[in-house]
């Protein structure tokens, strides 16, 4: 049946709607396989090596060269508040969350772009503050920043930040979702939940008797692991992603893309202990809300270990062993976790979601 097409007039104006369903009914991820059928070529060129649906793109400009691509966008009292953070912590998260999809791939970023939005009522030492935590991060892993653009954002400020990079000269070396193998070991490169603990003591304006300012700086001064990403490429991982979302939110696409299913060990994710003296449910905490921007990986049993060594060599802290990959047959890719008495249960795939009216 041909979708009927409704006539709205406002204020002299004729505007034409398409009809469909509204977004927070479809959630952001549906909406984002839905942009792919549209957005993508039937018959993409050649030198596209990787669309969308990974944490960054993959393009070969010329043989054996290839750039990687990233780009996120951070809205005002969505992904931040003026009032829980500063000028120069919000140029370092604006740039780390990029920098996060990089390492995500394995791929060394080398150049970003900025774009701002922005009321016209900010001080110029704000921005030069944005601009001075966005660079000091930026030195660390010796990117460049080298344009962008500025506009008039009345309602809210908004920053878009694009990140390029490169990686191997084969592209089967990147690090994609879609590599998980039955039988690998799941890590994870860092604990789960200070970054999430500490936007639930900005929300709820919580005064808690210690932990509350490492939780707090986890969550406005999140560290990208370019150096683990790398690492871990070199070492033969070639599945991971960043945890933005939640382990229970970001695992299940990986599951998803690679059509396997994964166990996690609930008692072997590591969950620092000022989060669950915090908070009664430090489970969904830790596991649902996201934005820690620790890498998520699998690799065989012997790889796994190679990547421990390597790592403690490298003076990083070796990744945590939190599960397997096992396979899901017929069936859709299902994420289960382990309990301490050793039962296995079924998952609820559920983290961080634009959209979601829940």
């Amino acid at each position: 049946m041909e979708q009927v097409r409704a006539t709205e007039i406002r204020g002299g104006a004729t505007r034409m709607s398409l009809g469909g369903r509204p977004l927070r009914d479809i959630g952001e991820f549906a909406l984002l396989e839905q942009i792919a059928r549209v957005a993508e070529r039937p018959e993409p060129s050649s030198r596209l090596k990787l669309g969308i649906g990974d944490d960054a793109a993959v393009w070969e400009p010329r043989p054996h060269r290839w750039l990687v691509v990233s780009s996120d966008t951070l809205v005002e009292r969505v992904h931040f508040r003026l009032d829980w953070t500063d000028w120069e912590s919000l140029g370092h998260k604006a740039l780390a969350v990029n920098l996060s999809d990089l390492a995500a791939m394995g791929a060394r970023p080398w150049l970003a772009l900025v774009a701002l939005g922005l009321r016209g009522s900010e001080r110029d030492q704000e921005i030069m503050a944005f601009y001075r935590g966005m660079r000091r991060l930026a030195d660390r892993f010796r990117v460049e920043i080298v344009g962008g653009d500025l506009s008039s954002s009345p309602q809210a400020v908004t920053i878009t930040v694009t990140v390029i990079g490169d990686g191997p000269n084969d592209p089967q070396g990147l690090l994609t979702r879609s590599a998980a193998q039955p039988g690998d070991w799941i890590g994870v490169t860092g604990p789960l939940g200070l970054a999430a603990a500490g936007l639930r003591i900005y929300e709820r304006d919580l005064r808690l008797l210690d932990g509350s300012p490492v939780m707090q700086e986890a969550y406005n001064r999140p560290c990208p692991r370019v150096r683990e990403g790398l690492l871990l490429r070199r070492c033969g991982v070639r599945a991971a992603m960043d945890i933005s979302d939640g382990l229970f939110g970001d695992l299940p696409k990986m599951c998803q893309q690679s059509h396997v299913s994964a166990v996690v060990d609930l008692f072997a994710i590591p969950i620092p202990n000022a989060v669950k003296w915090a908070f009664d449910d430090w489970q969904d905490v830790a596991l649902r809300t996201g934005e820690d921007y620790e890498l998520l990986f699998t690799a065989p049993p012997p790889i796994f270990e190679r990547v421990c060594t390597v790592f403690a060599r490298a003076g990083l802290r070796p990744p945590y062993r939190i599960g397997e990959v096992i396979p899901c047959g017929e069936e859709e890719p299902q994420l289960f976790v382990r309990n301490v008495l050793g039962r296995i249960e079924p998952v609820i795939a559920r983290g961080y979601s634009h959209f979601s009216s829940a």
